[in-house]
């Protein structure tokens, strides 16, 4: 933050960047979440990389305290523009503007039709991008800027949606062509339901209300999959790509991964039950039998949602652990510190349920509930050739079943 550096140094620093244009822009593609392909950028600022404001939150934290957020966010977007006018094409662009910006007339002076046709870009190329971080006061008076700025052909976009007080009403009043899912709910959706449950519904309305839908951080390929099997139409995140200051090819793989999951997804539909327990596995990360407890809490701690780990010697599934039963297990022993210091394989369930990848769903079910009571609802272990690929909790097989 820029309260660990001298008020001099960022002042000096700080005009030395708008008066030498010193701001380089990073881009992260957009992609579709149903072919891979990549349908814009979003342009990312940032200060000279080796200086106290290099971090986009520290540079326009600076702006504001010396009132000059208009100057940097106007440099930001010529040099965006700059940047873009070789690649965009038919693609978008998409450009974070604060609500207070968008409503300055000097705003239009960077946004004339004239100045992006220099720059050989149609605003139906661009994308403003307005956080819902800042409040709205005036929503009236805001909507007829946004609805102005459409009937030029201009896009909006509500970023962070589901992160701020006033997400709802913005919705509702912007009536917006994209919305970027916040981060924070799409972080570890394939183990949360109750996220999950709440995308489905923003889906739903989005389906109804002809909005389009981004998950914006995606991180993992449990994430991507669930995105996918819930039918959100596009996303970004470092999983697909980190912002780059250069336009460079999205890998390859990833493209067939995406289009290997949509293809399981909708093979998954037609065919309900009858199709393999795989097409649920989560790849979690397990860990291995000769670990101590600590290794255990400490994953725990870290992720709230999660319930069950695997345990492995070798890559072969030996045992599980639930979350329940191993502080059931730490409580009764007392001595917790001498407890975490036990190895994983003497307080592991040694025989849990695990199954090869291409057993059919309906099998797993019944051998799911034909289980001691006491473990009807620990996860499933899967295996693909005795080799260990990930977990399917109690949770997802029914929701498999009844969908």
């Amino acid at each position: 933050m820029i309260i660990d550096h001298q008020p001099k140094d960022l002042e000096e620093e700080f005009y030395d960047i708008l008066k030498n244009k010193k701001i380089n822009t990073y881009f992260q593609p957009i992609i579709s979440l149903k072919n891979g392909e990549i349908i814009g950028y979003e342009a990312l600022s940032r200060g000279p990389i080796d200086g106290l404001l290099h971090l986009p939150e520290t540079l326009f934290d600076c702006a504001k305290i010396m009132n000059k957020v208009w100057e940097l966010d106007l440099l930001c977007r010529i040099k965006a523009i700059e940047r873009a006018k070789e690649i965009i094409g038919d693609k978008y662009l998409f450009i974070n503007i604060e609500p207070d910006i968008i409503k300055d007339p000097e705003f239009k002076r960077g946004f004339t039709k004239e100045y992006l046709e220099a720059y050989q870009i149609s605003p139906e190329n661009i994308i403003f991008e307005i956080t819902e971080h800042q409040a709205v006061l005036d929503f009236r008076g805001f909507r007829e800027i946004i609805d102005n700025y459409k009937g030029q052909g201009y896009r909006i976009a509500i970023d962070d949606a589901g992160d701020g007080y006033s997400g709802l009403r913005m919705l509702a009043e912007i009536r917006p062509n994209f919305v970027k899912i916040d981060m924070g709910l799409i972080r570890n959706i394939d183990k949360d339901m109750m996220k999950k449950e709440l995308l489905r519904s923003i889906q739903s309305f989005s389906r109804i209300t002809n909005i389009k839908l981004i998950a914006e951080g995606i991180e993992t390929i449990d994430e991507l999959r669930t995105l996918i099997e819930i039918g959100i139409e596009y996303g970004q995140g470092y999983f697909i790509q980190k912002p780059n200051p250069s336009f460079i090819q999205l890998n390859p793989r990833i493209m067939q991964t995406i289009l290997h999951i949509n293809e399981v997804t909708t093979e998954a539909e037609r065919n309900g039950s009858s199709r393999p327990i795989g097409a649920l596995v989560r790849r979690d990360t397990a860990v291995f039998v000769n670990d101590s407890c600590h290794r255990i809490n400490d994953i725990f701690n870290e992720s709230y949602n999660l319930q069950g780990i695997a345990v492995l010697k070798s890559n072969k599934a030996v045992g599980l652990i639930m979350r329940h039963k191993f502080y059931y297990q730490m409580e009764k022993h007392k001595r917790h510190l001498d407890f975490l210091s036990r190895k994983i394989g003497d307080v592991m369930d040694s025989y849990p349920l695990v199954v090869e990848a291409d057993t059919m769903l309906s099998e797993v079910c019944q051998m799911a509930i034909s289980r001691e009571e006491k473990n009807v609802y620990d996860y499933v272990v899967i295996t693909e050739k005795g080799q260990y690929i990930g977990i399917v909790p109690f949770a997802g097989l029914l929701e498999a079943m009844m969908g």
